[in-house]
C-alpha cells in the first residue's frame, strides 16, 4: 500500500425516493427496483412528466426560524429537510469535540432561473438540523454531478493540511422548479411520453463522513471502505457547447483517478452517473477504451439513476455511500471506479478501494500550513 492520501469512511447518511437511509436505498437499487412515478408536472404537450421524488411525509418540518413564507424557495426547502435526514445519519456516530467543516456539492447555477441557490445553505442547515458542522469552514461547490467528487478533492487536501481528524462532505439536489423542469422540457430532456431520450429528475441527498484515521472508520469484519484522490478534467464538447464531443475530458479523469490507484486487482465494477440521456454512453466508451488495461475483462457499469432518477448534485456521494454499503454488508472486497460528468465541462473520477483490516498503516500525520486556502 502506497502513503498517498486517501480518506476511510466513517460514516454515510443516504436520502431518496427509494428510501430514508443508506441501507434502504442500497437494498433497493440492488434489487432494481424503480421509484419513477408519472407526477403532476406537465410537459409542454401536457404529458405527465415521469420523475423519481422523495415523500413529503419522510421530511423533517423547516423550523420555526426558516419557516416564513418566501424565507426560502421551495425547491431549497426541499433539499434542506434531505440534507437534515441524510446528514444526520451520516453523522450518527461522530464523537469529535468540535463542529468539522462540510464540503457540499449544490445544484449548479443557471443564469436562467429566478431563484438561485442561497449562499446561505450550509448556515441554514446548521440552524435546522443541530449538527456540529463549521459553517466558517464549509464550502459550497456549485458543478452539478461531478461536486461531490471534488467534494471529496477537497476534503483530502483539508484533512492532509490541517490537523483535523474527520471532515464532511454532502451533496443535495431537487428539480421541484417549475422554471428549471420548463426549461429542461423544452430542451427535450424530460422523460415522459413522446419523449425517446429523456432522463426521470430524482429528488435526494447523501452524505459522507471522511476521516485519515483508520481508527475512526466504519468497518465490515475484514474491510475498511476507502476513496482515493479523485481525477478531474473538462470537457471541451459538452452539451452546451459547439466544440467537438470527443469524450476526452473523461477519459482524463479515469486515467488521473487510476493513477491513485496501486492495487493488484483489476476493476471490475464501475458506478456511473449516467441518467438514461443517450448522450453519455460515447465518454463512457472512450474513457474505457482508453484504460483498458486497469480494468476486469468483463467489467459491469451500474448506473443507479435508473431506479432513484438523475440525483444532480447528490449523485458524486450517493455513489460513495452505495459502495461503502457493500463493503458493510460482506459483498465481495473489490475496487470500483466512480465517475461523474455534468451537464457542463466538469468530468470527475475516483477510486473506491476496500482496505484489509490487517494491512492498515498508521494514521499520516498532516503538515499544517500557517494559513489553510480551500482553493478548488
Amino acid at each position: 500500500m502506497n502513503n498517498q492520501p486517501r480518506a476511510y469512511i466513517a460514516g454515510t447518511g443516504m436520502i431518496s425516493a427509494l428510501g430514508c437511509n443508506t441501507n434502504m436505498v442500497y437494498h433497493a437499487v440492488n434489487a432494481r427496483i424503480s421509484a419513477y412515478e408519472s407526477v403532476d408536472y406537465f410537459t409542454q404537450n401536457r404529458e405527465r412528466m415521469n420523475m423519481a421524488l422523495v415523500p413529503d411525509g419522510a421530511l423533517p418540518p423547516l423550523i420555526n426560524e426558516l419557516n416564513p413564507r418566501g424565507k426560502i424557495h421551495f425547491r431549497h426547502s426541499r433539499i434542506l429537510r434531505m440534507c437534515h435526514v441524510a446528514a444526520a445519519e451520516a453523522m450518527a456516530n461522530f464523537t469529535g469535540k468540535a463542529p468539522i467543516p462540510l464540503f457540499f456539492s449544490a445544484p449548479a447555477d443557471d443564469v436562467g432561473l429566478t431563484e438561485q441557490f442561497p449562499r446561505k445553505f450550509i448556515h441554514y442547515l446548521v440552524l435546522q438540523s443541530g449538527l456540529p458542522i463549521d459553517a466558517a469552514a464549509s464550502r459550497l461547490i456549485g458543478t452539478g454531478r461531478t461536486g461531490g467528487l471534488e467534494a471529496l478533492d477537497l476534503a483530502l487536501r483539508y484533512l492532509y493540511d490541517t490537523d483535523a481528524e474527520c471532515v464532511l462532505i454532502g451533496g443535495g439536489e431537487s428539480f421541484q422548479d417549475s422554471e428549471l423542469l420548463a426549461a429542461l422540457d423544452k430542451e427535450g430532456r424530460i422523460n415522459a411520453p413522446g419523449v425517446p431520450d429523456g432522463f426521470a429528475p430524482g429528488e435526494g441527498a447523501a452524505f459522507v463522513l471522511l476521516t485519515r484515521n483508520p481508527a475512526l472508520a466504519m468497518h465490515s469484519a475484514t474491510h475498511i471502505p476507502t476513496l482515493l484522490p479523485p481525477g478531474r478534467a473538462n470537457e471541451p464538447g459538452h452539451l452546451f457547447s459547439d466544440e467537438p464531443y470527443r469524450g476526452e475530458g473523461l477519459a482524463k479523469a479515469f486515467r488521473l483517478a487510476l493513477a491513485a490507484y496501486e492495487g493488484e486487482t483489476k476493476i471490475a465494477h464501475v458506478y456511473s452517473s449516467m441518467n438514461g440521456e443517450n448522450y453519455w454512453a460515447k465518454e463512457y466508451g472512450v474513457a474505457m477504451v482508453r484504460t483498458r488495461e486497469a480494468f476486469a475483462e468483463s467489467t459491469t457499469v451500474h448506473h443507479p439513476a435508473d431506479c432513484y432518477g438523475d440525483l444532480g448534485a447528490a449523485t458524486g456521494t450517493t455513489l460513495m455511500a452505495l459502495a461503502a454499503q457493500r463493503v458493510m454488508l460482506n459483498k465481495p472486497p473489490r475496487p470500483w471506479l466512480i465517475y461523474c460528468s455534468s451537464d457542463h465541462t466538469y468530468r470527475a473520477a475516483a477510486c473506491f478501494e476496500p482496505v484489509a483490516l490487517t494491512t492498515l498503516p498508521p494514521p499520516v500525520e498532516p503538515t499544517p500550513p500557517s494559513v489553510w486556502s480551500p482553493t478548488l
